[in-house]
């Protein structure tokens, strides 16, 4: 998976943030020509559950990396101030078609889905309100209402956002825009819940939105929502899903702090479901990677009971694999004739071709295989998927 940062603030351990810091920081800073490119953030910690994760903005054309590495290198001289990491950014990274062949299907366009008739998917199963229901919480891009999924008439559906102490961090115009979506995985979440909702339709899904419509997830989000499960919510351990991930640096700043979140939810009761990624390689991407250490079920995609996937990631960290090809859920885009007519990827330039509608789309990778296993776990399977290890894909 591709590695990315954000480049408008860095961040820094709240346990180790005092009064001053920003001024001594940008001491340091312009010692090393880098001029006083730091403000005081802007939100601190939520009431009632603090963040282990501050921002903290970068108020002129620096670069967090940089801002990184002049830090640490002051520190390890002996000067006194808080640690600062750039805001690394985990990818969903679903296949997009074109990648690798979809059988059957007569449409595809670039946006990672391919719309599907609804007649592909079979009525969902009646909630049964007696009936005992395991918790998924999944973080991922938020889920939105959808008639399949009968919102209104089913309560499946938790909503983090709605709950005391959760630290907000995506802005709502962007995952929830008012026109037409932007980003290729806006309604991942969307989709991922439809696919929870198939398998195990007294699951109820504890949505925890820390992905915005392009499919990245920052370090803070990701660290401070583990927290915030972990210190503040009145949900019972169940599952937690992360169908996102990325590959390690040097000196790692905040992986550590994702490692730590991800065991004191094991230590608690939860189990941690994560896709493995969709690179064709066996080059550990977290959290999936955690599994080497950490009992943390690592989810690759299946070609055949001894055959992965071309585009699933591999290796000895990846723990069990489920079907991830060609998977059928909803999604909250619709197009034109969707299904039922040749999609060019010069179509999607026409704006009155998508539609904000409720809809229903096939979609392949990692992601989807490790929702499929998620529900199982959620169900109390003890090995879902099938058997490690398998061959690994094919160049």
């Amino acid at each position: 998976m591709s590695m990315s940062h954000r480049k408008d603030h860095v961040l820094v351990r709240a346990s180790e943030f005092q009064p001053g810091d920003i001024a001594r920081l940008n001491q340091v800073l312009a010692g090393a020509h880098l001029g006083r490119p730091l403000s005081d953030p802007v939100d601190g910690p939520p009431p009632g559950a603090p963040a282990p994760m501050i921002k903290v903005p970068i108020k002129r054309d620096a670069k967090p990396l940089v801002i990184e590495a002049v830090v640490q290198a002051a520190r390890s001289a002996g000067q006194e101030t808080p640690a600062l990491s750039a805001d690394r950014q985990s990818s969903a990274g679903t296949v997009r078609p074109g990648e690798f062949f979809v059988s059957g299907k007569k449409s595809g366009h670039g946006m990672g889905w391919i719309p599907s008739p609804d007649g592909e998917l079979a009525p969902v199963a009646p909630w049964v309100q007696t009936a005992q229901h395991p918790v998924i919480a999944l973080l991922d891009t938020g889920v939105q209402a959808h008639p399949w999924l009968d919102v209104d008439h089913a309560p499946f559906l938790l909503q983090a956002e709605a709950m005391e102490g959760w630290p907000s961090h995506l802005p709502h115009d962007d995952r929830f825009p008012d026109k037409s979506p932007v980003g290729t995985h806006w309604g991942h979440g969307t989709f991922i819940a439809g696919l929870i909702r198939q398998v195990a339709p007294q699951a109820q899904i504890l949505s925890m939105p820390v992905m915005n419509s392009a499919g990245l997830a920052d370090d803070s989000a990701v660290i401070n929502a583990l927290t915030w499960l972990h210190d503040t919510s009145p949900v019972q351990p169940g599952t937690v899903l992360m169908a996102f991930g990325r590959r390690a640096v040097a000196d790692d700043p905040t992986l550590p702090d994702v490692r730590s979140a991800v065991r004191k939810l094991i230590d608690k009761g939860w189990k941690i479901v994560a896709s493995a990624g969709n690179d064709g390689s066996d080059e550990p991407v977290y959290p999936a990677a955690f599994a080497a250490r950490l009992p943390v079920i690592s989810v690759g995609a299946a070609k055949s009971d001894h055959e992965m996937e071309r585009y699933s990631n591999f290796g000895s960290w990846v723990r069990t694999t489920w079907i991830g090809t060609d998977m059928v859920s909803v999604h909250p885009l619709t197009i034109t004739d969707a299904g039922d007519q040749q999609i060019s990827l010069n179509a999607l330039a026409n704006p009155a071709l998508p539609e904000i509608a409720p809809s229903y789309a096939w979609w392949s990778g990692t992601s989807f295989a490790a929702a499929i296993c998620a529900a199982q776990v959620a169900l109390g399977e003890s090995r879902p998927g099938l058997t490690l290890p398998l061959e690994a894909p094919h160049p």
